[in-house]
């Protein structure tokens, strides 16, 4: 089944492990020859929950991301099983260390749990794994130019991580004016908003479900 799209559509996975494959062709992109320029996917929640539960410590384990776009240049798609690497257009750090950072940042501030960890060695009660399955800017000439970005959730007891207590799969593509490097980045920053905050409604409401048993 497909991640929620824009309109985030339910959707359930049933394993991390499960990661697409397809033929991939790495060329050489655009403006190749260019002194290298970086950019950085920040998002911010804004204002902190006033309210926060007691006893509920999250460990979030690294993002995970699938291995055609773990490096730090940005991918375009330009093909059906075909991606270009913009070698001259770095993401500043890590693909799985940035987007670790943004998920913990905004989950801590939502409210939703007393403390979120990334140090396995603290106690917890709950492990969220995640997964950037898709991040690239959409340049197929029979697509419109898109950046498009797709994770996903899987949240287990720490008790017993085998026992899956919340999975969801998100994806959003944002339109943008064209596939540009500058573009794609801002589209991925609006995206990123729209998806967490999706991820933090859902959140609150299987947390409510849960506290109402």
């Amino acid at each position: 089944m497909r991640p929620r799209s824009l309109v985030f559509k339910a959707l359930l996975y049933v394993s991390l492990p499960v990661i697409l494959s397809a033929c991939f062709s790495w060329g050489g992109g655009e403006e190749q020859d260019e002194a290298p320029r970086y950019y950085v996917v920040d998002v911010d929640r804004g204002s902190v929950a006033q309210d926060f539960p007691q006893d509920r410590v999250l460990l979030l384990k690294p993002v995970r991301v699938v291995p055609h776009f773990r490096d730090k240049p940005i991918v375009f798609r330009v093909n059906e099983s075909e991606y270009q690497a913009q070698a001259s257009h770095l993401l500043f750090s890590e693909p799985e260390e940035m987007f670790t950072a943004q998920l913990r940042r905004w989950l801590q501030k939502s409210g939703l749990f007393s403390q979120v960890v990334t140090d396995d060695s603290v106690e917890a009660d709950f492990v969220l794994e995640a997964a950037v399955t898709a991040l690239y800017g959409e340049k197929r000439p029979e697509y419109s130019p898109q950046a498009a970005l797709e994770m996903q959730f899987f949240m287990s007891s720490a008790a017993d991580q085998q026992k899956m207590l919340f999975q969801t799969g998100l994806r959003v593509d944002v339109d943008i004016e064209q596939t540009t490097p500058g573009n794609v980045v801002t589209g991925w920053k609006q995206g990123l908003e729209e998806l967490l905050t999706t991820l933090e409604q859902d959140f609150s409401a299987y947390f409510s479900k849960v506290d109402a048993r």
